[in-house]
């Protein structure tokens, strides 16, 4: 029961701690939390339903299950859960059937993500597309490659988070989603953005650090997020990469995690890297490579030749001036049992 039902509270009080619970929502995302409560509530009142039960919630998401993915159950789960426990003290969070309904539709639900740009194709577009067409895209790749940054981190990276050393960048993350600040430096390719900050007009009062860039100038014009989301894939066109659309603003952050792990990054450098408090999620950004694959394949191989023993036995007996000749006597081992006596 909400202290709204309680009889004696006072309104002041009542109306400070709805106003409290309500900061505890996303405020980036309260307005999607929001409509997917009252679609919720629309559909009870519709339906005559007056309970939150778990059979209510339940069937509320077999519904929805009609016209939508396992990962958007998954999320309007989280976000009635949300909004239940700050409006109306319910708990949907305990409900097993309801979880268990959740993980029997996820079964075999394979998420769409963004695709990843491989070494190879980073340095060729790095390399051969001319800077004049290509100068701020080459920058932002650098920049989202070097500190695993979502679309709008690097839209809100402003000069003052960016620390030239001379032969090292260091670039200080601020507002990113989980609210957890990071700090990364960029060491190659600093001539890209040299050049770039070279370009910004005289004077000019804008802080973010990317503005628009054509024809080999800078104008007074901050890019926006969706433009910056679409650099991954102009450099896929460029590449003539297949499917280049499937290179989305979440490209860079993926590829990044992806370079580290085969670099021989480990699970505490890449959460650190990218910011991400759970192992599950930091790992799910790490594309399958086939290097890896490869990789993988050959340490197998080469544990079981390590480990592989070969045994020769000698059944002659050997006299007092025999020698016995050893040759390449790699990862072996060596059993010699003397069985000559000379008293008989």
């Amino acid at each position: 029961m909400m202290d709204t039902d309680l009889p004696g509270t006072p309104p002041k009080i009542t109306a400070i701690a709805n106003q409290a619970s309500t900061a505890l929502l996303p405020v980036k995302s309260f307005t999607i939390y929001e409509n997917t409560y009252q679609k919720f509530m629309e559909w009870r009142h519709q339906n005559n339903i007056h309970s939150f039960s778990e059979n209510v919630i339940l069937t509320y998401l077999s519904e929805l299950s009609k016209n939508f993915k396992s990962s958007t159950l998954w999320s309007s789960y989280s976000m009635l859960k949300s909004t239940l426990s700050v409006k109306q003290n319910i708990n949907i969070g305990e409900y097993p059937k309801v979880r268990a309904y959740l993980k029997r539709k996820n079964e075999g639900y394979s998420p769409k993500k963004s695709r990843v740009l491989e070494k190879e194709q980073i340095l060729k577009f790095i390399k051969e597309a001319p800077d004049e067409t290509f100068l701020l895209a080459k920058v932002i790749l650098v920049f989202g490659l070097a500190g695993a940054l979502r679309r709008d981190e690097i839209y809100k990276l402003k000069t003052t988070d960016i620390q030239d050393m001379g032969n090292i960048l260091i670039v200080h993350v601020h507002d990113t989603k989980n609210k957890i600040s990071r700090k990364f430096t960029v060491t190659e390719h600093l001539e890209l953005y040299k050049k770039y900050a070279s370009l910004r007009p005289q004077n000019y009062p804008e802080t973010k650090s990317f503005i628009n860039f054509q024809r080999g100038k800078c104008t007074r014009q901050v890019i926006g997020i969706n433009k910056i989301g679409k650099v991954p894939c102009e450099i896929a066109k460029y590449l003539k990469l297949p499917n280049s659309e499937e290179y989305t603003g979440h490209s860079f952050r993926r590829s990044s995690a992806t370079l580290l792990v085969e670099a021989g990054g480990d699970l505490l450098t890449l959460k650190k890297h990218g910011g991400w408090k759970s192992s599950t999620v930091a790992e799910s950004y790490v594309e399958n490579s086939l290097n890896k694959k490869i990789e993988v394949s050959n340490k197998i191989l080469a544990v079981q030749n390590n480990t592989a023993a070969k045994s020769t036995v000698m059944e002659k007996p050997l006299s007092d001036s025999a020698k016995v000749e050893i040759s390449n006597p790699t990862n072996c081992t060596i059993t010699i049992n003397n069985y000559y006596n000379k008293e008989n």
